[in-house]
Parts: structure tokens; C-alpha cells; sequence
């Protein structure tokens, strides 16, 4: 029995551990599970202190183990290799510009009122201040608000 209970003790640090290279919860809970089992069959031969000291100091065990997987997995290359850690750079360019307003253009889209303009080579969202603007039809630039440009047919 206690060779039994060694054993999933062991299955437990052993699933906890794998659940660093497939993260999801399932192997840890796995390896949960047979902590628990553990405990369980410890009850009978150490009675309820052995019993909790299994669970509690495996728990704090499995914590403990997480906390430096995760700072040695930093450390080495292979860990470096299994981790995302490159940073996605991102670039917005304002739509709305108040150095726009009272320039012409042209509707790109029909506007009913939202839709995309071009004006000096640069295409917008916009939206029109006059209700339904047909494509290709000639547009002002009546103001800027928020990051829509506001238009009207002219």
C-alpha cells in the first residue's frame, strides 16, 4: 500500500511538471487527482495528520515546483525556445486631423452617412453630415471628431 501511494505521489510531480510544456489544466488536474488518491490511501495506514501532511505538503510541493519551473525555464535555452516572449509592435495613424478641414476629395465608398474618403492621397473614415453621399462624388471636409473625418457633398 505505502509503495502505492509513493507511486502517485510521484505520478502527481511528475504531471505537474509536464503541464509546463502543455499548459490547459489537464495534466495538472490530473496530477491533482493522484495527489488526492494518495492521500486517500494514506488515510488507512497514517491516519488523518499523514493523510492532510500528503495533501497539504504536496500542494505546497506542486506550487513551489510551478514557481521554479517558470524561473529556471526562463533561464535556459530551451525554455527560451518553448516561450513566447517577442512583443508585437503596432503602428496607428490618425484618421481624424483638424489640418483637413475645409480640404476636398473624393468618396471612395457610398456614404449612408459612414464610409471612406481619399483626400491627398490618403484614404479616410468619414462620415457624412448631409445624409447619403454617392460614390466617386466630390466631398469637403467640414471637421474632425474623434477619429472619423466629418464631410459634405459639394
Amino acid at each position: 500500500m505505502t509503495s502505492l501511494v509513493i507511486t502517485l505521489i510521484v505520478v502527481a510531480f511528475l504531471l505537474f511538471f509536464l503541464e509546463i510544456f502543455a499548459p490547459g489544466g489537464v495534466l495538472g488536474l490530473l496530477g491533482a487527482c493522484s495527489l488526492i488518491a494518495a492521500s486517500i490511501l494514506a488515510y488507512e495506514p497514517l491516519g488523518f495528520v499523514g493523510s492532510a501532511a500528503i495533501l497539504a505538503g504536496g500542494g505546497l510541493l506542486a506550487f513551489a515546483l510551478f514557481f521554479i519551473q517558470i524561473k529556471l525555464m526562463a533561464k535556459s535555452r530551451f525554455g527560451r525556445t518553448i516561450q513566447h516572449r517577442q512583443q508585437q509592435k503596432s503602428q496607428t495613424t490618425p484618421v481624424g486631423r483638424d489640418d483637413l478641414v475645409g480640404q476636398q476629395g473624393t468618396a471612395l465608398t457610398t456614404m449612408a452617412p459612414s464610409g471612406r474618403v481619399k483626400i491627398a492621397n490618403e484614404t479616410f473614415e468619414a462620415a457624412s453630415n448631409s445624409g447619403l453621399i454617392n460614390k466617386n462624388a466630390t466631398i469637403e471636409v467640414v471637421r474632425s471628431e474623434h477619429l472619423k473625418l466629418i464631410v459634405r457633398e459639394i
